[in-house]
């Protein structure tokens, strides 16, 4: 039974997925009775290169290991880079376990080169405690940026960068307040990394970072903070542009009609134009544009791949589709994973600007 897909695409075009399978019990109510997880590479014509299972020991629950962070990404060395965060839950219990994180390391041939485990931010033991992430960007340096949040549940934000050997080199956070999450992270060609963060609690200064609205944070490349600002716009779904930044407004983010938001340099609004769907899933630059997974409907499907241009036009919608995941591939096509009306399987597909 398949329960959690995730896709990088390489510099090569070679399409990573990386798959959460299991097998349940007739008792739903005990532990899965095995569970797998595996990195499969497809070439870009869709020929498969390999499929490697990672070895992981650790305890089942019901839908195989208790993962609360599962991401991929193929990094300029040819390498892939996996980051796994397991709650490790204890059936029956309502306290959680142990945590248990790790970052993979695989070559371009599908080998498992290293497996490092990864400490909690502070560096001790915090039962029950686990990473939450959902950004993994590459970085220049064959480095692995993760971003999203830490915690029990709700979480507070955290980004890491990891090196190529899967040491971490530097962090920001955990928060203090909760809930709180990376809305958004990049990695410039200069190396500097931008983050849109959610800091909670009141509406105020405190350590240069305003709480209780997303914030714009620049780091240099060895983790210093270069600036921190707050940003004029609420929202959850934010785009890194080349030169300023955008927030995708769903219908609960706004009294108006759903809008894209462009934000300057500063985090101050720059002009709004509106936006045909109601719910916004994801979306990624592309182009002189951004990409989506949206819904006309809040409560959709169907749901569609967007592309559109800044001025909320769109250029081209897939037909309807159930989909999880989408990635830029180096040839600007976006590649999206469908998934069937049951659930149960998934395809790889290209689309093409016309």
């Amino acid at each position: 039974m398949g329960e959690q897909v995730v896709g990088a695409v390489g510099a090569d075009g070679t399409h990573y997925l990386l798959t959460h399978s299991f097998r349940p019990s007739n008792d739903p109510a005990q532990p899965a009775l095995d569970a797998r997880i595996e990195l499969w590479a497809f070439a870009k014509d869709g020929t498969p290169k390999f499929r490697t299972l990672l070895p992981i020991e650790h305890r089942l629950g019901p839908l195989g290991f208790e993962i609360e962070s599962l991401g991929v990404a193929a990094l300029p060395s040819g390498e892939v880079a996996v980051f796994l965060g397991s709650r490790n839950e204890a059936i029956g219990q309502s306290i959680l376990g142990t945590p248990l994180t790790l970052y993979f390391g695989i070559s371009a041939a599908g080998a498992v080169l290293r497996i490092v485990p990864v400490a909690p931010p502070s560096g001790g033991d915090q039962s029950g405690n686990t990473y939450s992430t959902h950004f993994y960007v590459p970085t220049a340096d064959n480095g692995l940026l993760v971003g999203g949040g830490f915690g029990g549940g709700p979480f507070s934000w955290w980004i890491g960068k990891f090196g190529a050997d899967g040491q971490r080199q530097w962090q920001e956070g955990s928060g203090t307040g909760f809930p709180e999450d990376v809305y958004a992270l990049a990695a410039r060609p200069d190396g500097t990394i931008e983050a849109v963060v959610l800091v909670a609690g009141s509406v105020t200064g405190f350590g240069g970072w305003y709480l209780g609205s997303p914030n714009l944070a620049r780091f240099a490349a060895d983790g210093t903070v270069l600036s921190r600002a707050r940003l004029e716009q609420e929202g959850d779904i934010f785009v890194v542009l080349a030169d300023s930044y955008l927030a995708v407004l769903s219908a609960y983010d706004t009294s108006r009609r759903p809008e894209l938001v462009r934000l300057d340099q500063t985090g101050k609004v720059s002009g709004r134009v509106p936006w045909s769907y109601e719910k916004t899933w994801f979306a990624m630059p592309h182009g002189d544009g951004i990409a989506a997974i949206a819904c006309y409907r809040f409560d959709g499907p169907p749901c569609y791949v967007v592309s559109a241009g800044l001025d909320g036009k769109v250029r081209w919608q897939s037909p309807p589709v159930t989909t999880s995941d989408i990635a830029r591939a180096p040839d600007g096509q976006i590649a999206a994973l469908i998934w069937s009306d049951d659930g149960m399987r998934a395809r790889l597909v290209r689309y093409a600007d016309p």
